[in-house]
């Protein structure tokens, strides 16, 4: 596999897959989230095709996706108040982007790709094939 297939991702980039996909889809509007006032709260707010939800950022390879505890507690809150919220990681650009949720007792686990929702599943596909 050449250099290139095995770049390492960071957030950054992951924000800017992210950013291009809005601009070149019209009903997509996503939002980077900068806040140092509320712990724990995901990275982009996103709406595409008529779905609203929240996405965490990360680029590891860590077993528990190096998530806080303020980030557990939000997506916990968030999920148990009926919202969508997600994290991807992307770590190698060779590899597809994963979906994660994170459940009681605050444990990332994958999301079953027959259970993501069309829309976000649009998102990964175009991310992967752009990284290709």
């Amino acid at each position: 596999m050449s250099r290139q297939l095995k770049r390492k991702l960071n957030e950054k980039k992951i924000w800017s897959y992210l950013n291009q996909f809005q601009k070149e889809h019209k009903r997509a509007h996503f939002t980077k989230i900068e806040s140092a006032t509320i712990n724990g709260i995901p990275d982009v707010h996103c709406c595409f095709e008529d779905l609203s939800f929240w996405v965490e950022l990360k680029a590891n390879q860590v077993k528990n996706l190096n998530i806080s505890k303020y980030q557990i507690a939000w997506h916990l809150n968030h999920r148990e108040s009926g919202g969508l919220c997600f994290i991807m990681n992307w770590p190698l650009s060779h590899v597809p982007p994963k979906l994660y949720e994170i459940r009681e007792p605050g444990i990332p686990v994958p999301v079953p790709v027959a259970q993501i929702p069309t829309p976000v599943s649009q998102i990964l596909s175009w991310m992967a094939r752009q990284a290709a």
